[in-house]
């Protein structure tokens, strides 16, 4: 219950984020999320004991879809994501795609997601 509730008080920030308008892409919330079996198996780096990614930022609330969206609806999310950051990725050349996926907070290896199980 109580993780739970940490998951949905990120994922109520980040709806109001988009209910706003405001850029989410790089948005970091006040909550975080658990620490999941997922930043461990995905190596997510640390400082100290903290994740760097995947607590309070984009990265965490795709760490909470995982958990809590059917696999189905989590993979065909992960499809429409793959394919907007790498049309993004294609069309400008001002930002490399390693760089967009770092002001994201994503690792390298964000892709991988779907391989371990919960």
């Amino acid at each position: 219950e109580k993780e739970l509730i940490q998951y949905l008080k990120v994922l109520t920030v980040f709806r109001n984020i988009c209910a706003h308008n405001e850029r989410l892409f790089s948005f970091v919330s006040r909550f975080e999320i658990p620490d999941t079996v997922l930043h461990k198996k995905m190596n997510i780096p640390q400082k100290g004991t903290q994740y760097l990614y995947g607590k309070r930022d984009l990265f965490a609330l795709l760490i909470a879809f995982r958990y809590l969206l059917n696999k189905e609806d989590f993979i065909s999310l992960k499809k429409e994501l793959t394919k907007l950051v790498k049309s993004f990725s294609t069309a400008t050349t001002e930002i490399q795609k390693s760089k967009l996926l770092q002001a994201m907070h994503f690792p390298y290896n964000w892709t991988k997601i779907t391989q371990y199980k919960l």
